[in-house]
């Protein structure tokens, strides 16, 4: 890989299931993903997207094929290489908030550090604290704070730990227009002058307008890639999913 390409996917395939019962969710994708880019990736649902996303940043095992962050093969790795791995370089954000409800936003922001025994760069965690917005919700738990705060807390937590990709799952799937338009803009940020990597699964045509780029799966194939996508250009593309299928 080039020193460019911060993860990669060579030919990822996943099965889930054995014989009449097997499923396949991945049938060979292969793709690349440079620093400092926000890829969308979109696709009908059903279409692996998700699966997808999880393979390459190691949160499931492919059946066939190569996931690699940074140069490193993930089935090379042992399960607690991995989780080193993914804690160091990776920082998910998810529909589901998966805040720890009897923690304050402060705690759940720095938990990712705790775990690891590392202290916060203070200068670091001011700076993702003042982009996501929290200073004077700190002290506040999950249940005091709106679907969006708590949503920021989370993309907070993600970027703590100064990760080289972001892994985002219909990270705006759970908000309104104008709270996901905000989470969007730091992804966009995070690209753009962090120089960060943003995987980011959606079924949004607005979503996918902020990303740099688009790829969309279908069937667990990747069939299509969009370059400087439009909400209005990837909702085109998507109809012509839907009237395929129906054809």
């Amino acid at each position: 890989m080039d020193q460019r390409t911060v993860a990669a996917a060579d030919q990822l395939g996943k099965v889930y299931g054995t014989g009449q019962a097997a499923v396949t969710a991945l049938a060979g994708v292969s793709a690349r993903f440079q620093r400092g880019e926000f890829t969308a990736v979109m696709g009908p649902s059903g279409s692996g997207k998700s699966t997808f996303l999880h393979c390459l940043a190691g949160l499931d095992t492919p059946t066939s094929g190569k996931a690699w962050i940074g140069g490193v093969d993930l089935g090379s790795l042992t399960e607690a290489k991995l989780t080193r791995l993914r804690r160091e370089k990776i920082g998910f954000v998810f529909q589901s908030f998966n805040l720890l409800p009897t923690l304050t936003a402060w705690e759940n922001i720095v938990l990712p550090l705790s775990l690891a025994g590392v202290r916060p760069d203070t200068a670091w965690t001011e700076q993702v604290i003042d982009a996501v917005g929290l200073a004077d919700r700190l002290g506040h738990r999950p249940s005091e704070l709106s679907g969006g705060q708590q949503q920021r807390v989370a993309c907070a937590r993600a970027l703590v730990s100064r990760p080289e990709i972001i892994a985002a799952d219909e990270p705006t799937g759970n908000l309104d227009s104008r709270t996901g338009a905000q989470i969007l803009g730091l992804f966009q940020m995070c690209a753009r002058q962090w120089g960060q990597t943003v995987v980011m699964v959606t079924h949004d045509p607005i979503a996918a307008g902020y990303a740099d780029r688009v790829l969309f799966l279908a069937d667990g194939r990747l069939v299509d890639e969009m370059a400087r996508p439009t909400a209005d250009r990837v909702l085109d593309r998507m109809r012509r999913f839907d009237a395929q299928a129906v054809h």
